[in-house]
C-alpha cells in the first residue's frame, strides 16, 4: 500500500510541476518557443518529448527546427535546412553566445536554456516578460494583420510547418533505431517584408500551418506573433 501510494505521490508532483499560468497577461499575443534539435543529437530525443508539453498549451507558439551540423557523427538530418542553422547562429550572436548548441531552446529571441532541463524551461518560461513595444499579429482568413507602435523596423516572417508530431527514425548515429517525436515541425520560413509601426497587412497562404513572426533584427526581440493552421488541422 505504501509503495502504491508512494508511486501515486510521484506522479501527481508531476502532473503539478507541468501546470503553468499563462505566461502572458490575456489578450497579449503569445510567446513563441524555438526548439533547435538534431537526429544526430543524443540528447535531443529527450528535449523532443519535453517540448510536447509546451506545443500542445494553447497560451504558446512552439516550433521545431532541424539543424545539421552534427551530420558529420554519423546521421545526416533527414528534415535539417542551412537556413534553420544560420537563424539558430544569428539568435547565438545576438544573445551573445560563442556558439549553438542542441537542444537549444529560444524564449521570444530573447533567453535560452537546454530543451533537455524541463525545470529550467519551466523557470525561464516563469521569468519571460511582454515584448516592451508588443506589436498585435492576427489572421483575417489567410491574411494576417499587424498593427502596434514602433520606433525601429522589424522583419516580418511566414514561418510554415508541420503540426503534431512528425516521426523520424534514425538509421545510423547516436540516436540508431530510436524514435524521434518533432513538434510543429518547422518546414520553411520567408521574408514576407518590414514592419515600422501602425498597420499593415501580408498575404500569409500556406498549405497546412503557419506562423507569422514580427521579429526585431530578424533574430532579435519577438514583439509579436499569430498561428494559423487549415480547416482540417483545427485553427488556433
Amino acid at each position: 500500500m505504501c509503495f502504491v501510494m508512494k508511486r501515486f505521490l510521484i506522479a501527481l508532483s508531476l502532473c503539478v510541476a507541468l501546470i503553468t499560468p499563462p505566461v502572458f497577461a490575456d489578450g497579449a499575443q503569445k510567446p513563441v518557443l524555438e526548439l533547435f534539435s538534431s537526429q544526430a543529437c543524443g540528447n535531443c530525443p529527450k528535449a523532443n518529448d519535453n517540448f510536447a508539453q509546451f506545443a500542445e498549451r494553447d497560451d504558446i507558439i512552439a516550433l521545431t527546427y532541424p539543424v545539421g551540423y552534427w551530420d558529420y557523427l554519423g546521421w545526416t538530418d533527414t528534415f535539417a535546412q542551412p537556413e534553420f542553422t544560420e537563424r539558430q547562429k544569428a539568435y547565438n550572436s545576438a544573445l551573445r553566445r560563442r556558439g549553438p548548441y542542441t537542444p537549444q531552446l529560444i524564449f521570444n529571441g530573447v533567453d535560452h536554456c537546454s530543451g533537455a532541463r524541463p525545470k529550467k524551461v519551466e523557470r525561464k518560461l516563469a521569468e519571460l516578460k511582454e515584448p516592451a513595444t508588443p506589436a498585435f499579429v492576427e489572421f483575417d482568413g489567410r491574411v494576417a494583420r499587424i498593427t502596434g507602435d514602433a520606433n525601429t523596423t522589424h522583419d516580418v516572417w511566414l514561418i510554415s510547418y508541420r503540426p503534431g508530431d512528425t516521426i523520424a527514425v534514425p538509421a545510423g548515429g547516436a540516436n540508431k533505431g530510436v524514435e524521434m517525436s518533432h513538434h510543429n515541425l518547422v518546414s520553411d520560413m520567408v521574408r514576407l517584408g518590414g514592419w515600422s509601426g501602425g498597420e499593415i497587412a501580408f498575404d500569409a497562404a500556406c498549405e497546412t500551418a503557419c506562423v507569422v513572426l514580427v521579429q526585431a533584427e530578424a533574430t532579435g526581440p519577438v514583439a509579436g506573433a499569430a498561428q494559423f493552421e487549415t480547416a482540417e488541422n483545427a485553427a488556433f
